[in-house]
């Protein structure tokens, strides 16, 4: 009894000072992986800071490997994809399959045959003819398989094996649409827009109820679009090739879209919507999308429960509703048609996009051979099921549209939905829970420990600026973007440390290491919990993230209040209850960590390449540390409690530790990384603008993003030339990228003059001796011209018809500013006050005319309307072809710049001009 009474007299003088490895226990982690009873601590309420080094390094080291394996084996499971399929013919089963071989083969002939294909250009119709062909040859194909079937049936089982009808239709049309992107209002106007549409379907009882899949074969300006969307359009033919050659569907029918005017701002779908046959038969839509080229494709919108749970039939599910929430910010600078689908037909759907390495998406490198291998099967096997389900079984009548759905993929194995009214049932028992760990002291928040989260928060966020300041004052901005994982080695360490240091301030002198521990823990849960409950309260259908930290947290402390019991029923351990028992940690990160880290290599592959292309004047460099500081902060927040583990001593070491690390990496990689490369480039926009009014030859050079720009490379193009280059700031000349528009908001300009270097390589002397501006010999340069014009002086309305003639131009711009009354563009009514107008027209191949009907306020019948026009050349865009002046001979300008291009610029480039008219 007296050795029992000195054995809890012992135990008693080291309560506050408990093993800093958690409980002895033969059932303890610690206990398995780090044989503790060699460790014994004296007995002294600071004991942490006598703490053996390698006890603290093992406790660490096994922590941080556990995490790391969370996240390498999350990696290997998010960026798998299927094994490509060649056989078009399963050789074992003999049924038709889906090939990505075939896929291939189309973009291909897309991205590289054909190249370039802008709306208006040759290639555009390139394109069309080769699409209409192809089409042609699989309808041909289902009509030879029906045909063999019926050979080889039974006429009663033939009648079940029947394949689909095989329609086909092309539109050209006109139209006009309202189009707003980033506080910008665009009036588009299209002519000879082409859409080219396939029907699968089992005959009139099918008919009334279809599913649309779209995808757009048209580019953009400085692409050949291999992934945006050549792949899109592949997956769609065959896919076509495999339903067209099986069974007729039995419920619904499908429809194809391949449209082509996407990247014009969404024409050739509004063209669609709006005049085609089979707008009003359309009851939802699977709309496919690119804006990387790697990588699975993503679900990031849906808008209806019942289109949300067909993608649960996907083999291969990826998406969530927090890309959902964030595409609806307006964060991601981009758009689909399937907004005009949503806007213009009241339809639900999906939208789903490849969107990993997006470094080369709207570059010259959009291209099959950087088309990862299983990337399109992963996106033709997940079509293709969808388009299965939603024509044998959804019903597609009465979908009503909704934001009110939670939706996520559990690390890409399988597919998880649910309405948001469950989601409140879930989070109320989570809540409850959480409320019950504390009432049964397995939690134990304090006020300051929870303060010390928020504020740990708020310095993960705040403190990776410093770093910002830092590399810039080096003059290094953008130092993480080549690669979407270095923000977190240049940013994370000071948040980290900023973390680190406010738990620091806040540790409690007066409690004890286990008891801090615990307390901070616990606050972990309580902040977690708190955020559960406002994104609850608001409708924030991704607060099911914040649902699984306060669950985890939760059942973590109730794990660790039974380990604790079990060690003092056990008799081997006696400290105080009040502390953390080491396996807890594990517990407490296995989930959060494992799915954040799943959903982090997806959030790096959107934002890092994005900031690339928001702007010159966006401070992206402070945008990433703010994000790295949230990633590092909500990847493991049991972290936090842990560093009160060994004391104050050691957290303020490991602060220090943190910081000069920190330094150490940032001067490394400010010696020997760049921001660019040819796989990681900076875009870059060239533009030879002829102004017509003023007689100025100009070539504008631009960028997109605030990294260096001016001295590795328009110092180049200003040798070359022998002229200096000009500053142009986009907001003071809004109008210099007019032909862009609206992106040119995001552009930052160098003018140089181009009329010197044209005078001195043009071998036609009168060019070369010219007085006047060179733009006198500009070929068929575009008009405005008014007719029917009219002033009523008792309205004070003007009236006028202004016709726009461009032979051999294909995107046109006018911008004017009046208080318009009325025009004959039935997208939309004019602005009730005087404001600037934008109204851009882009034409299928060939279109070289337009007109519009104008009526606005004038102080008389002289009082004109002056309107700006500018006018995209047809030259370019992937071919070895320039627009030059009349006699000029083979000067080059832009050969010369495109030639001359450094590998680690991606250029978009060519020719405009620009002239005034007073109507």
């Amino acid at each position: 009894m007296a050795t029992l009474q000195a054995l809890k007299q012992r135990h008693s003088k080291t309560a506050a000072s408990p093993d800093p490895l958690g409980s002895s226990s033969h059932h303890d982690l610690a206990s398995l992986l780090l044989d503790d009873s060699k460790h014994a601590l004296p007995p002294s309420k600071g004991h942490s800071s006598f703490s053996p080094f390698k006890t603290i390094f093992r406790a660490w080291a096994i922590l941080v490997g556990f995490l790391t394996l969370l996240v390498l084996i999350t990696y290997q499971i998010h960026y798998s994809l299927p094994t490509p399929v060649h056989e078009s013919i399963h050789p074992t089963t003999g049924q038709i399959q889906f090939s990505e071989t075939n896929v291939r083969r189309v973009v291909r002939y897309l991205s590289e045959d054909i190249g370039y294909r802008v709306v208006g250009t040759e290639q555009e119709l390139d394109a069309k003819k080769y699409l209409i062909k192809e089409l042609m040859q699989l309808k041909e194909d289902a009509r030879m398989a029906g045909l063999r079937r019926q050979a080889t049936t039974t006429a009663t089982s033939g009648s079940d094996l029947a394949l689909p009808n095989f329609d086909m239709w092309v539109q050209v049309g006109d139209g006009s649409h309202r189009f707003d992107f980033m506080s910008k209002v665009v009036m588009k106007m299209y002519t000879n827009m082409t859409n080219i549409i396939v029907r699968l379907s089992c005959g009139p009882e099918c008919d009334q109820n279809s599913i649309l899949l779209n995808s757009h074969y048209d580019t953009t300006l400085g692409s050949p679009g291999a992934v945006d969307d050549a792949l899109g359009v592949g997956v769609m033919m065959e896919i076509i090739r495999v339903m067209s050659q099986r069974p007729a569907p039995t419920k619904n029918s499908i429809v194809f879209l391949f449209n082509g005017g996407e990247e014009s701002l969404q024409d050739a779908s509004h063209s669609f919507i709006t005049a085609h046959e089979l707008k009003d038969q359309v009851r939802a839509v699977v709309n496919l999308e690119a804006c990387g080229t790697t990588g699975p494709e993503i679900l990031f919108q849906a808008n209806s429960r019942a289109m949300i749970d067909a993608y649960g039939t996907v083999p291969y599910p990826h998406g969530t509703v927090l890309a959902n929430d964030l595409f609806a910010t307006g964060l991601i600078l981009s758009d689909t048609d399937f907004r005009q689908f949503v806007d213009h037909g009241n339809l639900t759907g999906l939208d789903m996009a490849v969107y990993k390495n997006s470094y080369l998406y709207h570059t010259h490198l959009d291209l099959d051979t950087y088309m990862e291998a299983g990337l399109p099967q992963h996106m033709g096997e997940n079509t293709l099921a969808l388009a299965t389900y939603l024509t044998e079984t959804a019903d597609l009548v009465g979908l009503e549209p909704t934001s009110s759905v939670v939706f996520f993929d559990v690390f890409g194995q399988f597919f998880v939905s649910y309405s948001l009214s469950t989601a409140l049932q879930i989070h109320s028992v989570i809540g409850g829970l959480a409320l019950l760990a504390i009432i049964t002291r397995a939690s134990r928040p304090t006020l300051r420990a929870t303060t010390s989260i928020f504020f740990s928060f708020l310095a993960a966020l705040v403190l990776p600026n410093l770093s910002v300041i830092f590399l810039q004052s080096l003059g290094k901005p953008m130092q993480w973007f080549s690669h979407e994982w270095l923000s977190c080695l240049l940013f994370g360490p000071t948040a980290l440390a900023g973390m680190f240091l406010v738990q620091y301030l806040f540790h409690d002198k007066k409690a004890s290491t286990g008891a801090n521990e615990l307390s901070t823990l616990s606050a972990v849960q309580t902040f977690f919990t708190l955020c559960l409950g406002l994104a609850s309260y608001t409708g924030f259908a991704s607060s099911y993230v914040f649902a699984l930290y306060s669950l985890s947290s939760t059942v973590a402390l109730f794990f660790n209040q039974r380990r604790i019991a079990e060690a003092k029923k056990d008799n081997i351990d006696m400290a105080a209850a009040i502390r953390v028992d080491y396996a807890t940690y594990f517990v407490s990160a296995l989930m959060p960590t494992a799915y954040f880290s799943f959903v982090c290599f997806s959030l790096l592959d959107i934002f890092i390449p994005l900031t690339g292309r928001i702007g010159a004047d966006a401070p992206v460099d402070h945008i990433v540390a703010v994000l790295t500081g949230f990633i590092v902060f909500v990847f493991c927040p049991p972290v936090l409690a842990f560093t009160h583990r060994f004391g104050t001593v050691v957290l303020k070491k490991m602060v220090v530790f943190l910081l000069v690390a920190h330094v150490m990496i940032l001067l490394i990689t400010s010696i020997f990384l760049t921001p660019y490369n040819e796989l990681h480039p900076k875009r870059v926009f060239a533009q030879h603008l002829r102004n017509l009014t003023s007689g100025e030859s100009m070539m504008y050079i631009a960028h997109a993003d605030p990294g260096p720009f001016y001295d590795p490379y328009v110092t180049e193009l200003e040798d070359m030339f022998s002229t200096k280059a000009v500053f142009r700031s986009g907001n003071s000349n809004p109008g210099d990228w007019n032909a862009i528009y609206p992106f040119n908001q995001f552009l930052e300009s160098y003018v140089i003059d181009t009329t010197p270097y044209i005078k001195s390589q043009t071998q036609n002397e009168t060019i070369a001796n010219a007085k006047g501006p060179l733009t006198e010999f500009v070929q068929q340069a575009p008009r405005l011209i008014a007719e029917n014009v009219s002033y009523d002086p008792e309205t004070g309305y003007r009236r006028l018809t202004v016709l726009c003639s461009h032979p051999d131009y294909i995107w046109t711009v006018a911008s004017f500013d009046t208080h318009l009354v009325s025009w004959s563009l039935s997208s939309s009514e004019p602005f009730t006050d005087p404001s600037h107008y934008v109204i851009r027209h882009v034409g299928g191949h060939v279109s070289d005319g337009w007109r519009v009907d104008l009526e606005y306020r004038a102080s008389g019948p002289d009082d004109k309307l002056m309107i700006e026009l500018t006018a995209m050349e047809t030259e370019g865009f992937g071919r070895d072809e320039e627009r030059e002046l009349i006699g000029s001979g083979d000067i080059g300008v832009m050969r010369k710049i495109l030639t001359t291009r450094p590998d680690w610029v991606a250029l978009t480039y060519f020719g405009t001009t620009v002239s005034r008219f007073h109507l």
